[in-house]
């Protein structure tokens, strides 16, 4: 197992609440699935910093930046937020009201988290202003499927199946960031990552908190079971 990989879990993914009704399911979860296609996406994400280093030019900064922007640009963050926001039901409100506030939060933090990419793209005069990015169809494709709310056509998705993916995929997130600040000198891509790195942990924490408190019964964990088994899916074709 990688160093950070093994850092990161004795940090933030072994320790449970006391009492927490979930926590068995989570852990459960990690060993049997998440640990694999974290080493995996971790390995992944080195190599690909390390083709970056060993290219000679600046493109492979571009495209971070530029692909960290069309993930995270305002309006896409909107919508993707929002559409988490509407698959809580009315009459389910009061029992998901702490789910609710968390994911009213991340609107902000991944308006705000776009924001540093931009930064780097006007840095290295990629772009003059975020309104080259509004004219340029490649800040705002995501190749992710809409699945998980990337378009308000999916508010039926159960309020509890973000949690698999807030945990797991926020979780590569972490890693990710790790190896740039591990293996990057660049100030700006240094900045990229740094700045965003508490945002990511906390986005990871909320899918943690959440597995832990809401799913102890079974019907509660199948969602969150089946999001995960089509994250694992999607990770292993894409890599």
């Amino acid at each position: 197992m990688h160093a950070l990989l093994t850092e990161f879990l004795d940090k933030w993914v072994w320790s449970t609440a006391k009492g927490a009704p979930g926590a068995d399911f989570r852990l459960r979860l990690t060993r049997d699935k998440c640990l694999d296609g974290w080493e995996l996406a971790l390995r992944s994400s080195i190599e690909e910093i390390e083709r970056g280093l060993a290219s000679g030019d600046n493109e492979w900064k571009r495209q971070v930046a530029m692909g960290g922007y069309a993930g995270e640009g305002v309006q896409m963050s909107i919508k993707q937020m929002s559409a988490q926001l509407l698959s809580v039901d009315l009459a389910a409100q009061e029992k998901y009201i702490n789910l609710q506030r968390m994911r009213a939060r991340q609107v902000w933090d991944e308006c705000k988290h776009s924001k540093l990419h931009l930064e780097v793209l006007m840095e290295n005069g990629w772009v003059k202003s975020e309104r080259d990015l509004a004219r340029d169809p490649a800040a705002h494709t995501q190749p992710l499927p809409a699945y998980f709310g990337l378009s308000l056509m999916f508010p039926h998705i159960h309020p509890l199946a973000r949690a698999a993916q807030h945990y797991f995929v926020e979780a590569i997130a972490c890693l990710a960031i790790q190896a740039y600040l591990s293996l990057v000198e660049d100030p700006m891509v240094r900045h990229e990552h740094l700045s965003q790195r508490d945002e990511e942990l906390m986005h990871f924490m909320e899918g943690k908190y959440i597995i832990d408190t809401y799913c102890g019964e079974l019907q509660d964990q199948k969602p969150v079971e089946d999001t995960l088994d089509f994250l694992l899916h999607r990770l292993r074709v894409s890599l």
